[in-house]
């Protein structure tokens, strides 16, 4: 765990002291001081470093040690829901005991109070269902009618008595009750009630027009038993219209529709009048001043035009510090919308239903697919300091991964701490979401989420090979973008026919045309095109090595590729680095781009892997100049030094640690004594050989935990071996780990040794277990790239001064061989084996030949040279060095085709063909096409 917690710190402590503090022991990635909901700091914070070893020295330098006069405790932190964390103790901890037993003590009284609101509710439905019953039994009796009526509250006050007095004159006082135009007394012409006048009006006045209401009304001719209900019925009426009256009008002020400005970055003690102040001679209707938070509030006004000409006080100074003005009227209307319970405004919900940008991250969510279905995992809150290396790392520890997507802020150059991993398998990813969710990566929680394709697709993406509606090259081409990201070996120093001769026109000043023509005397046109590719061949591989780069990694088998260094391949002769740098520095800033002089390969490294990537996809098969870009992740490596200039030291070869101490510096050099002395093991004379037929071992009850050092230690002092598998498969619940089957396969070079192995080595104990040995039909594939590189150097190891040449096109003469070996020193033979009879298109050769100089250093001049790339005839020429003895050439041959197809030689000899037998030199050898090399288009 790189990350710890710090307990009992002061408490007016700053984050800037603490980083301070801690970080002289590391590098910080995360720093998080705990404050409550109020703002009081609960004196402890978590602090996150890069490495688990700097939070280990961190822990060991700081705890029980004092910070500003109090002791702090430093303590590892445990991991996210682990069941050895600590029980949280403090009130502001949601997992504390005592949140724990208030949280359980309100869902106690929360359900009391729902069962006590069940009891009444039923309490009431018994009592009205009783009611009901009782009415329903004496509803037809009339004096229980009589009795309701009499206990009726809704009756009017002195029913009987207004019944009683009316008479003839009521008729006169009732029109003289009422006014003129009919309306009656007590109201003004308007039709309006004096007693609900409008609320925007003073309280005196409301007074004075109810003193002479009152004096009308005491003029009137009534009696004083209608003068004084009438005072009565104007107080009820008065109190019931008034309340109303009051609680609409400061429902129409709350409902009234501002146009509404916030305002940010307001200075901390920003009070109201300043604020009216700023805005004259505007005035504006609503200032509001958020009281829990500061640096902005929200100014309104009644009109579009007042807040327009308010906005043109944007970017102006309150207090000295300038202020940012932005409308909020309708985000205003829906917030209050949200408060009322109403739906959202039609205008505010076109623009913003509540948060734009919330709802179109939980439309995203919505419509993301399943970790199970696209293997694609999101992941954010990163150090900064994080490289793809470290998380290819990381999450290939649960399988295979396909691209690890990390972008880069194209400002400041550094990460944005967010990124995307997509797995071969989508198990695999669903695995490494379980297990990695929540936990501690370079001191910060790593949080993971359903991964989503982002990036912007092709138009092209879409089109299908098989569309009917597009042509063949338009098929050819699409087809070729598709698999551009898969490894190609391709000859890294390939140039095309075309580009050759236009570099040789331009060395000789001279014309295309007398390059290509073939009327003159002298060498043919294919010889000159293969010896002029065989020189700027020379002046490329000797540029580049001055440039720094590694050539040797283009020779060895591709184990793993580069992820920032493309090469660009068949360009067009004499290209220049101006005309590529515009091209593949619009996907990010480029560290070093190397272009020899004939201008037809170049090498371009980027700074970082994901702008590479985005380079590689969309640059591959586009149209450069005329011709297309022909582009190939580098082998890793490939360079000598780094973009900062540090050197690059390849695995394959032992790196020289500098001592750090006297005393170290000694015992080393004293153990580099020791093995220099030790005598080195001679390599076998048959380790390069192919293995003889019937060599194969099975090996039966092999310890689980055997590996194949035990089982080549035990059968190494019998023989030479070829190659030994021990069987294995993938842990179900860990890919990345492999488990023993228990039995395994061992081939030696002798048919001799496997034989003795079989008679005298049968229940030999390996690790404790007695192990059964039986023949085996298998053939084995050597798998283990040391071998093959042994190959591949005893392949260049010079031997004489002849050597093989392979892939000779048929349709080449005798003289233009020579005339390309000729070249580089006097040829002691040339011989290149015919065919008995020609063949249908009138092939007189066997497509190989043998070259013999008159000196080794001729001999090797002319192999270096030509063996790089050169063509003739639109095929490469492969060159091997050979055996001085023709006859052991040729057995030698025979028996790599043999093993090659898994049969014994008298298997060959026996299916042997006639053409074969009547061979003019008797050689059996591979013909052309056999052993051609991966071409490069």
């Amino acid at each position: 765990m790189s990350r710890i917690i710090v307990k009992q710190l002061p408490k007016h402590i700053t984050e800037e002291k603490l980083r301070q503090i801690f970080g002289a022991q590391g590098t910080i990635t995360d720093l998080q001081l705990k404050y409550t909901p109020d703002g009081k700091f609960r004196q402890f914070c978590f602090v996150g470093y890069s490495t688990e070893d700097e939070a280990q020295a961190a822990i060991k330098h700081f705890d029980n040690t004092c910070i500003q006069t109090s002791r702090v405790r430093v303590e590892s932190c445990a991991a996210l829901g682990s069941e050895a964390k600590p029980q949280s103790w403090s009130k502001y901890a949601k997992d504390s005991k005592k949140n724990q037993d208030k949280l359980k003590a309100e869902e106690a009284a929360a359900a009391a109070a729902e069962k006590a609101k069940e009891k009444l509710k039923k309490s009431k439905e018994k009592k009205t269902n009783k009611v009901d019953e009782i009415i329903g039994k004496h509803k037809d009796d009339p004096e229980f009618q009589e009795f309701l009526q009499a206990h009726d509250k809704s009756r009017t006050l002195w029913g009987n008595d207004m019944n009683l007095n009316e008479g003839p004159d009521d008729d006169k006082d009732d029109e003289d009750e009422e006014g003129d135009d009919g309306s009656p007394a007590g109201r003004d012409d308007s039709g309006v009630d004096a007693d609900t006048s409008d609320a925007e009006e003073d309280d005196d006045h409301e007074e004075q027009e109810e003193e002479e209401e009152a004096e009308k009304l005491a003029e009137k001719p009534i009696s004083d038993l209608e003068y004084m209900r009438s005072l009565m019925e104007g107080k009820s009426s008065e109190t019931k219209a008034k309340t109303p009256a009051t609680k609409k009008t400061k429902a129409d002020k709350s409902n009234l529709e501002l146009f509404t400005i916030k305002i940010h970055n307001v200075p901390y003690n920003t009070k109201r009048q300043e604020v009216l102040k700023f805005f004259k001679p505007q005035k504006p209707y609503s200032v509001r001043l958020p009281s829990k938070v500061h640096g902005f509030c929200y100014v309104g006004f009644k009109t579009e035009k007042d807040m327009a000409k308010a906005m043109l006080k944007n970017k102006s100074f309150i207090k000295g510090k300038q202020v940012f003005f932005s409308d909020f009227t309708e985000k205003n209307k829906v917030t209050k919308a949200t408060k009322a319970g109403l739906p959202a405004p039609a205008s505010a919900s076109s623009e913003s239903s509540g948060n734009a940008k919330w709802k179109h991250q939980q439309d995203n969510l919505s419509k993301e697919d399943d970790i199970s279905e696209s293997g694609r995992i999101f992941f954010r809150n990163l150090a900064y300091t994080t490289t793809e290396e470290e998380l290819q790392k990381l999450f290939e520890q649960f399988g295979p991964v396909v691209e690890v997507s990390l972008p880069v802020d194209k400002l400041t150059r550094k990460i944005k701490g967010f990124g995307t991993v997509t797995y071969m398998m989508p198990e695999h990813a669903l695995k490494a979401f379980n297990a990695l969710d929540g936990t501690d990566f370079h001191g910060r929680l790593l949080h993971l989420l359903p991964g989503k394709d982002i990036e912007k697709k092709d138009p092209q993406d879409d089109l299908d090979e098989n569309d009917a509606s597009l042509s063949f090259k338009q098929k050819k081409a699409l087809k070729l973008k598709k698999n551009a990201q898969k490894p190609i070996g391709w000859n890294t120093l390939f140039l095309g026919a075309n580009a050759v001769a236009d570099l040789l026109a331009k060395q000789f000043k001279t014309s295309k045309e007398q390059i290509l023509d073939t009327s003159g005397g002298g060498s043919g046109a294919a010889v000159r095109l293969a010896l002029g590719e065989t020189q700027i061949v020379i002046e490329m591989k000797r540029f580049l090595e001055e440039e720094g780069v590694r050539l040797s990694a283009f020779d060895e088998p591709a184990k793993k590729r580069s992820n920032t260094v493309i090469l660009a391949k068949n360009l067009p002769a004499a290209t220049e680095i101006a005309e590529l740098t515009p091209i593949f520095s619009r996907f990010g800033p480029i560290g070093r781009i190397v272009l020899p002089p004939s201008g037809v390969t170049a090498l371009i490294e980027y700074c970082d892997p994901s702008e590479a990537r985005h380079a590689f996809k969309k640059l591959a098969y586009s149209k450069f100049k005329t011709a297309p870009l022909y582009l190939e992740w580098a082998p890793e490596h490939v360079f000598t030094k780094t973009l900062s200039g540090e050197t690059i030291i390849p695995k394959s070869e032992p790196k020289e640690e500098e001592p750090k101490a006297k005393g170290k510096d000694k015992s080393k050099k004293e153990e580099k004594e020791k093995e220099e002395e030790k005598p080195k093991e001679p390599e076998p004379e048959d380790a390069h050989d192919e293995p003889e037929p019937d060599t194969t071992l099975f090996l039966r009850n092999l310890n689980f935990k055997t590996v194949k050092e035990t089982v080549e230690k035990h059968f190494r002092h019998l023989g030479t071996i070829h190659t030994l598998e021990i069987a294995m498969r993938k842990d179900a619940q860990n890919p990345s780990n492999t488990h023993s089957l228990g039995y395994g396969f061992i081939q030696f070079k002798k048919a001799a040794v496997a034989e003795h192995v079989l008679k005298n080595m049968q229940l030999t104990h390996i690790d404790g277990n007695p192990v059964e040995i039986k023949r085996s039909d298998r053939v084995l594939q050597s798998q283990d790239n040391e071998g093959a590189q042994r190959r591949l150097t005893a392949q260049k190891k010079q031997t004489g001064t002849k050597f093989l040449v392979r892939n000779i096109p048929f349709q080449a003469t005798y003289h233009e061989v020579r005339d390309i070996f000729k070249a580089f020193g006097e040829l002691r033979s040339l011989r290149i084996p015919k065919k008995a009879t020609s063949g249908a298109g009138g092939e007189t050769h066997r497509g190989f030949g043998f070259v013999d100089y008159m000196s080794k250093a001729e001999a090797k001049r002319a192999f270096e040279a030509v063996s790089a790339s050169t063509h003739l005839y639109g095929r490469r020429l492969v060159l091997e060095w050979s055996a001085n003895d023709d006859g052991q050439d040729v057995e030698e041959l025979r028996k790599r085709t043999a093993a090659k197809f898994g049969q014994s030689q008298a298997a060959t000899d026996a299916k042997r063909s006639r053409k074969a037998f009547f061979d003019v030199d008797g050689n059996m050898i591979k013909a052309a096409g056999e052993d051609e090399d991966e071409e490069d288009e």
